[in-house]
């Protein structure tokens, strides 16, 4: 489960705001947002044979979310999906391939949570890596964490931003515990998802997952949803197609 320096990324060429720049010499200023406070908005994208998976759901929650956070100037998705091939065709990917597509609010003139403090942005960051899956088919060892996932009435999980402290706690745990991954709860005690994933559980022929209301509306987790729709219609009566909460 932990990741490994990867040879062939040695040399990356990373993506800010149009410029191509050896990962050595890529940088951001200490005033962007995303450093003064988390404050920006990211999507995982991969790469398989020359395509992007679900590139145009990902942009799209990309800008809600970056409208939900009232960011200016947004990038549209022909813009970015522009940059996006540069990056690949200046590291000259193709296959197996994940990208980390980061938009912050921008500079801020001095150092302060305030939005009305940025003068210039939003700042784009592509990292394009040669990256198998983290996860593979032999199965996980999972841990219950005890830190919990935000209300909708705390923090809305529709909004894909850059804090992911929670999430780094859960996985401290997990990395003590000498599991994989954590599983973590919202605050009745029903299970989210784990600190990186959406958890999907078949018992006995029956398909649960937890609803989004602790957790985001993941894209992966749609397409698997509706994987599972075409059966639903005709085995409707056995049950065998369930979306519920699963108790903690």
């Amino acid at each position: 489960m932990l990741q490994k320096f990867n040879e062939k990324n040695r040399d990356l060429i990373v993506n800010i705001n149009g410029r191509l720049l050896h990962r050595d010499e890529a940088g951001i200023s200490p005033f962007d947002s995303v450093v003064q406070g988390g404050d920006a908005v990211w999507e995982g994208l991969r790469v398989y044979q020359g395509s992007i998976f679900t590139l145009r759901e990902h942009l799209d929650r990309l800008r809600s979310s970056a409208l939900a956070l009232a960011f200016r100037d947004i990038p549209s998705h022909e813009f970015i999906i522009t940059e996006i091939r540069r990056t690949l065709e200046a590291n000259q990917m193709f296959d197996n391939v994940h990208i980390r597509l980061t938009l912050t609010r921008g500079v801020k003139l001095t150092s302060g949570m305030d939005p009305r403090l940025n003068t210039s942005g939003p700042t784009l960051i592509i990292l394009a890596e040669h990256k198998a899956p983290v996860y593979d088919k032999s199965g996980l060892t999972l841990i219950t964490s005890s830190i919990r996932r935000f209300p909708p009435d705390c923090l809305d999980p529709k909004i894909h931003h850059n804090n992911l402290i929670q999430s780094i706690l859960a996985k401290i745990q997990a990395n003590q515990a000498g599991a994989d991954d954590a599983l973590m709860l919202d605050c009745r005690g029903f299970v989210a998802e784990t600190n990186a994933t959406h958890v999907f559980i078949v018992h006995q022929g029956v398909v649960f997952t937890p609803f989004t209301v602790a957790c985001p509306e993941g894209i992966t987790r749609s397409v698997v949803l509706r994987i599972c729709r075409p059966r639903r219609n005709s085995l409707r009566r056995t049950g065998l197609i369930a979306h519920r909460n699963i108790p903690g």
